[in-house]
């Protein structure tokens, strides 16, 4: 497929229901047009897209949701917006991604609170698994807990065996950094969270 030039607006500006808007608000995956897909039709595996900010040539590679946006127009998550310099109405390139399947990733914690959660292994997995199929070194995921109404972000340190990878039904070694705001103190010692060679399974 061709680069396809878009408008882009977050969900918020978008006429889907409250409940698909609260569960893509947290995640990398977006909306597109039905003509989008009418070009695919022989592709057979899980798409991804590379969404590309025509001003600064910031771009992020992201999943679909559904294929249902107005002609001529994406809905993006609005914290992947913020990420590459988009605002509503900008426009957009968009070009079929393959990443290839993940085997390790690398991640930072922005604050300490996120690895003092009850089961903060859980909630990744969960994020993972439903919103984020692919992952790009040097991004930011937002992790939204809804035990608490908190949104935690987490860095993209490092993937292998590429800076883009795919995710969803693959099984992914893991290693974590400290949280930015982390201090050594004695009584992180007891953490229990997953660590070098810990295995996080997406499927």
């Amino acid at each position: 497929m061709d680069d396809t030039t878009l408008t882009c607006f977050s969900y918020a500006c978008s006429s889907q229901s409250p409940e698909l808007i609260q569960r893509v608000k947290y995640s990398n995956k977006i909306l597109l047009p039905p003509s989008i897909l009418y070009k695919l039709q022989d592709e057979t595996t899980t798409l991804f897209f590379k969404i590309t900010n025509k001003e600064n040539s910031f771009g992020q590679v992201c999943g679909v949701q559904e294929f249902t946006a107005p002609p001529g127009v994406v809905h993006i998550p609005y914290h992947i917006m913020e990420g590459i310099g988009l605002k509503e109405g900008s426009q957009v390139d968009i070009q079929l991604i393959t990443p290839p399947n993940g085997s390790y990733i690398k991640l930072r914690p922005h604050k300490t609170a996120f690895i003092e959660l009850p089961d903060p292994k859980s909630l990744l997995e969960e994020a993972l698994s439903s919103n984020y199929p692919v992952v790009t070194e040097g991004h930011t995921i937002a992790v939204y807990n809804k035990e608490n109404e908190t949104v935690f972000h987490i860095d993209i340190i490092k993937t292998e065996p590429a800076s883009i990878i795919k995710i969803i039904d693959v099984n992914i070694d893991v290693d974590f950094e400290p949280p930015l705001d982390y201090v050594p103190v004695e009584r992180y010692d007891k953490i229990k969270f997953p660590g070098k060679g810990r295995r996080l399974g997406t499927s």
